[in-house]
């Protein structure tokens, strides 16, 4: 009789090397879940609230799969296996080390919980607070209560702070404060996310920039203040910060509003969109974009494109009296003691208050294709005078005397004429203490809000 042979099929082969692989599977995961005790001074076995536990005393060391623990004391549970860490903790995750007085290490969470204070470093950023959290599998750390986070390059202040290891993100909340260093600039506001790797952050929630010019004496002078509901900065080849919605900008005697402004450190230079307006001095401009050019950090050039119009007062004493030139385009040019050229092209219309003896003289509104203006300051530089007024291409103009203009004024405006005497100012609310002690005057009370239109 044939002896009969037992060969596996191929099926079963396979059935018994997954069940294999699973158990192996699960055995490596039950290791990494295993605490290793590498060392303690002594060890006691005793029971807390009827749950044992046994107590490591002394040059405390343990790990977890990669993560190393060390502290002066230990305490861990056996049915939970979590740990609880006492005296000068360091939890070490590869190139990320956290220190604390006390906390806790959660075995199955993979979860560490620091109290009273941490210091976490990861080799780009150090981080303090007064409470922390590391969970190893995510990656994720969470600390609130006086967070302090910084880098070689700038520090952030904040009521609480998420940071993501592996996205290299960070969002804090409430209370942010960032400085620069380098840019010897502030930024507050109450919510920020960060992305290292992509060289991009952006603060919400009211933000406000703070720029000081060292180079001067007196900070406030040369103080740049931005307010708007967004704000994002480019740490990239563009090097650029864009502020949008009710967008404010204050900088010496230059202020301005829109709706969308974008600030360029290398190229020195503002760009305003969306119902730009900007003013200097008693003089306001408008149009649909203006380009602000700056030199050795002092105004150079202000281009204005499509619907511009520059209304000035005429006089610090007539005040109901305005200087005003549109066009489709207009480029101001300034020197050391302000504004001394500007030029009008296509559709220009001027309105000029003229003067003898400092008495009123009437008005005259010319209008051409091109207007070119100049003026003249007094040696002090206080004071400006034109000098002269050029009207290029179908020139026209008319001469109305003082008898015909003198409380009428309005009547003579060119459309579209409206003056703005609010205009954003400097608060003390856009300075942190530390500033305000430090740096700045408390400013004037912003200006009650008064506009005149032609009707």
């Amino acid at each position: 009789m044939r002896e009969k042979i037992f060969c596996p099929t191929a099926s079963a082969v396979l059935i018994v090397l997954i069940v294999f692989q699973l158990m192996l599977s699960e055995a490596n995961a039950q290791s990494e879940k295993l605490i290793v005790i590498e060392h303690a001074d002594s060890l006691l076995g005793r029971a807390i609230e009827g749950e044992q536990a046994q107590e490591l005393i002394g040059n405390v060391r343990f790990s977890q799969d990669r993560i190393r623990v060390a502290c002066d004391h230990a305490i861990q549970f056996r049915t939970s296996g979590n740990v609880q860490l006492i005296g000068n903790v360091i939890v070490q995750d590869d190139s990320l080390t956290m220190r604390f007085p006390r906390g806790m290490y959660y075995r199955t969470e993979r979860r560490a919980v620091a109290y009273d204070s941490v210091q976490l470093d990861d080799g780009k950023v150090t981080l303090t607070a007064r409470f922390g959290e590391y969970q190893v599998e995510l990656r994720r750390a969470f600390f609130k209560t006086q967070v302090a986070a910084k880098d070689k390059d700038s520090r952030l202040t904040s009521d609480s702070l998420i940071y993501y290891r592996n996205e290299q993100r960070t969002i804090a909340m409430s209370s942010v404060e960032i400085i620069s260093y380098a840019d010897n600039m502030t930024i507050r506001g109450n919510h920020f996310e960060s992305w290292r790797n992509e060289q991009y952050s952006r603060m919400t929630e009211s933000p406000v920039l703070v720029k000081f010019d060292t180079s001067s004496a007196s900070a406030r002078i040369d103080t740049l203040v931005v307010r708007s509901k967004v704000m994002e900065a480019y740490q990239d080849s563009s090097r650029k910060l864009i502020a949008t919605d009710s967008v404010e900008i204050i900088r010496a005697d230059l202020a301005s509003v829109c709706g969308l402004a974008k600030f360029y450190t290398k190229g020195d230079s503002i760009m305003l969109r969306k119902s730009p307006i900007v003013w200097y001095q008693r003089t306001q401009v408008s149009g649909d974009s203006i380009n602000v050019y700056l030199k050795t950090r002092k105004l150079d050039v202000v281009r204005v494109m499509g619907n511009a119009f520059s209304i000035a007062q005429s006089d610090s004493i007539r005040k109901d009296k305005f200087d005003q030139i549109t066009g489709e385009e207009m480029k101001m040019h300034f020197g050391e003691k302000g504004l001394e050229q500007m030029e009008v092209l296509n559709r220009a219309i001027s309105v000029y208050h003229l003067y003898e003896d400092s008495l009123a003289n009437g008005l005259n509104k010319t209008s051409g294709d091109r207007i070119l203006m100049l003026w003249v300051y007094d040696p002090v530089g206080e004071n400006r005078k034109l000098s002269s007024i050029k009207v290029f291409g179908g020139v026209e103009g008319q001469y109305f005397p003082e008898n015909l203009t003198q409380g009428k004024e309005t009547e003579f405006s060119i459309a579209g004429f409206v003056w703005r005497e609010e205009k954003p100012v400097l608060r003390e609310s856009d300075f942190s203490k530390r500033v305000l002690s430090d740096k700045f005057i408390k400013p004037s009370a912003r200006l009650k809000e008064k506009v005149i239109k032609k009707k």
